[in-house]
């Protein structure tokens, strides 16, 4: 979800105070940052550090997700500096379409 969406819920509102039927019920969303993650749409970013050797020799890093499960990422040798990893559909859910958004390493 993207902060500033709005979400319109037909005849869930409160009922007219005169009998009419319910309003409509209007929410708007804030996404709150949750450590380790910072969102960008429906991206998410994690920053992860990594020691000389590993980069160099290559390396398997446990990643937390946002359904609090640890996925396993191959770091492979000769990774440079300052590179991004991408995992696709692990981020936030897309609210009208199907798939999510993707987790950057």
């Amino acid at each position: 979800m993207i902060t500033g969406k709005k979400l319109r819920l037909a005849g869930k509102g409160d009922p007219s105070p005169y009998g009419g039927p319910p309003g409509d019920l209007f929410i708007q969303s804030k996404v709150v940052a949750s450590p380790p993650f910072s969102a960008n749409k429906y991206d998410l970013t994690m920053k992860r550090e990594i020691k000389l050797s590993e980069a160099i020799l290559g390396t398997t890093l446990s990643i937390p997700t946002i359904e609090k499960k640890e996925i396993n990422l191959t770091i492979p040798p000769g990774t440079k500096h300052k590179t991004k990893m991408r995992l696709p559909g692990m981020g936030l859910p897309h609210m009208k379409a199907k798939g999510k958004g993707d987790l950057y390493i």
